[in-house]
């Protein structure tokens, strides 16, 4: 780029509200050495995960309580949001507006009260299955080819009455469809890839999926994370991104649904890639060596490398510079930037 066009890059960086489909770390909040990380990137908001795998719904009450103390707690630099006002208060206060959010239901059960429960305390994303099935619908790793229950219709439609936006990111392919066709609301993919330029099955979605959630009003959320990004089509081996690979999902998301029809999901890990090593629940340790179809071959024990120039939140700017780069419009980059995830936040909360 010549120097207009990175001094555009820099101002739009710096002036756009920027949204972020995926925080996945609740160390943000509080670790010293990565509380700033969210706030230095220039994020006005993300959504972040709260829980969702675990089939306890007391642990799952007692997990969003906490984040909600934390949040309180670190005042300075969070506040919860709940709505699209406090979603303005925040960026009105350079705070990062936490948006509490599930990757999976399996607390729900059998009982869609515990949903109303949620929302009560503050929830607005859900992911109805997380990699496994459970009593909603089935997630990406598992094995029958199954969509939503008939509890998982009446789930989505809890959901749609409460103001709760549905996410379909860990969804395999018949769950992801079924939720967008019973969805009266908007759905988002909150950190999915491509799958027609990385073959990762139920996380990265086909183009008839992106298209769906497009036409339905909704985003689709490109992230980082490298085995949606990058891989062999045959062996499913992750293989070394830079954010050009990144820039290519989002053109062609844009290309298949529109540019109101995309975002960005970070799903960035700053401290897992500095300690050089993930936990044993970690879906890499859990899921690889059963299901490289979804997660690719590659290491266990450690994150795969993220793509070159754009491998954690420090390096967002990049992302902005990469937009300019590729001919995008300003109010194009502000939208895939914070925009569109705005305008689906608008529709269901309010």
């Amino acid at each position: 780029m010549d120097d207009d066009q990175r001094e555009r890059a820099a101002t739009l960086h710096n002036t756009s509200e920027i949204i972020d489909g995926l925080v996945a770390g609740t160390y943000y909040l509080d670790d010293p050495e990565y509380r700033d990380h969210l706030l230095e990137a220039g994020i006005a908001a993300g959504n972040l995960t709260v829980g969702g795998p675990s089939f306890d719904y007391t642990a799952t009450i007692d997990d969003v309580v906490s984040i909600r103390t934390r949040v309180q707690e670190n005042e300075d630099n969070y506040l919860l949001v709940k709505s699209v006002n406090d979603l303005d208060t925040a960026i009105e206060s350079d705070k990062t507006g936490i948006i509490m959010g599930f990757q999976g239901a399996n607390w729900v059960g059998n009982d869609l009260s515990r949903i109303i429960t949620m929302a009560e305390l503050g929830v607005r994303v859900i992911d109805p299955a997380y990699n496994r099935g459970n009593t909603l619908g089935d997630g990406c790793c598992e094995h029958r080819n199954a969509g939503l229950t008939m509890l998982g219709r009446e789930a989505i439609r809890t959901c749609n009455e409460h103001g709760i936006v549905l996410d379909v990111s860990h969804c395999n392919d018949a769950t992801t469809m079924d939720v967008v066709e019973h969805s009266g609301d908007p759905v988002i993919a909150s950190h999915i890839g491509c799958r027609a330029l990385a073959n990762s099955q139920g996380r990265a979605k086909t183009d008839e999926q992106l298209r769906a959630i497009a036409d339905n009003g909704g985003v689709n959320c490109i992230t980082p994370f490298p085995p949606v990004i990058k891989r062999d089509a045959e062996t499913h081996e992750v293989q070394q991104a830079t954010i050009n690979d990144v820039l290519d999902h989002i053109d062609h998301v844009v290309d298949v649904g529109g540019v109101e029809s995309v975002a960005f999901g970070g799903d960035m890990s700053d401290r897992t890639l500095d300690q050089g090593s993930i936990s044993e629940g970690s879906n890499l340790n859990v899921w690889r060596k059963t299901h490289p179809e979804v997660y690719g071959n590659g290491p266990t024990d450690r994150m795969d490398p993220y793509p070159e120039h754009l491998s954690r939140y420090t390096e967002l700017h990049n992302l902005t510079y990469g937009l300019v780069d590729r001919g995008y419009s300003d109010e194009d980059i502000r939208n895939i930037l914070g925009g569109n995830l705005r305008r689906v936040f608008e529709t269901v909360w309010n």
